[in-house]
C-alpha cells in the first residue's frame, strides 16, 4: 500500500511538472480543477475504506457470498457519493471560481474543463477505485498495486505527456489521460471481481 501510494505521488509530481510548463491560465485553471476533482471524492474514499473493514471481516469468516453482497452494495453507495458530489461542484463552478476570484480567462478554462472531467468522473471514477478497496480486503494487494501503477503510469503520466509535446493540448490532456486511466482500470478490476479470483487468497 505505501509502494503504491509513492509511486502515485511520484506519478503526480511528473504530471505537476508538465503542466508547469503551460503558462498561468492553465496553471490556475488546473490548480482549481484538481482541488475541486479531489474534494469530489472524498466522500466515496471514505465508502471505500469503510469497504475495506466490512469485506475483510466478512473474507475473514468466509463468507464469500457477503464479502461480494457489500462490496457490490457498498460501491453503489460510493457511486451515489460520487455523482452528487460531482453534481454539487459542477454546476454552480461559474460562481465557484467567482468566489476564488479568478481571471477571466483562467475561470473560463476551468469552467470548461470542470464540466467535462466531472461529467466523466460521474459515469467512471467509482468502478475504478471502490471494487480495488474490496480486493485488497480480501488479500488481492498485488493484483491491485499492479493494475493501478500500470494503468497511472502508461495512461496519467505517458499518455499526458505525448498529448502535451505532440499535440500541445493543455491541461485537457492531464485530463485525456486521467480518463483514460479511469475507463481501463474499471474494465480491468470488474472483471477480476467478476471472476472470483480475488477471493482465493488466505486472508489471516
Amino acid at each position: 500500500m505505501r509502494l503504491e501510494n509513492g509511486m502515485f505521488q511520484f506519478g503526480k509530481l511528473v504530471i505537476q511538472s508538465t503542466v508547469s510548463t503551460m503558462g498561468t491560465t492553465a496553471i490556475a485553471a488546473q490548480a482549481m480543477v484538481a482541488m475541486l476533482e479531489s474534494f469530489a471524492c472524498q466522500a466515496s474514499i471514505g465508502i471505500g475504506l469503510g469497504m475495506m473493514s466490512v469485506v475483510g471481516k466478512c473474507v475473514g469468516a468466509k463468507e464469500y457470498e457477503q464479502a461480494k453482497h457489500y462490496t457490490i452494495l457498498l460501491t453503489k453507495y460510493a457511486w451515489i457519493a460520487c455523482i452528487i458530489c460531482c453534481a454539487m461542484i459542477m454546476f454552480p463552478i461559474q460562481q465557484i471560481t467567482s468566489l476564488a476570484g479568478m481571471e477571466p480567462k483562467s475561470a473560463k478554462l476551468t469552467i470548461w474543463l470542470t464540466r467535462i472531467v466531472f461529467t466523466y468522473k460521474m459515469i467512471f471514477w467509482t468502478p475504478s477505485f471502490l471494487p480495488g478497496y474490496g480486493l485488497r480486503a480480501a488479500g488481492d494487494v498485488k493484483f491491485s498495486m499492479i493494475t493501478s501503477t500500470l494503468s497511472m503510469w502508461i495512461c496519467r503520466v505517458v499518455v499526458t505527456i505525448f498529448l502535451v509535446h505532440t499535440f500541445h493540448m493543455g491541461p485537457l490532456a492531464v485530463w485525456i489521460g486521467m480518463g483514460a486511466d479511469w475507463t481501463i482500470r474499471s474494465f480491468i478490476f470488474l472483471a477480476r471481481f467478476k471472476s472470483n479470483k480475488w477471493l482465493e487468497h488466505k486472508v489471516i
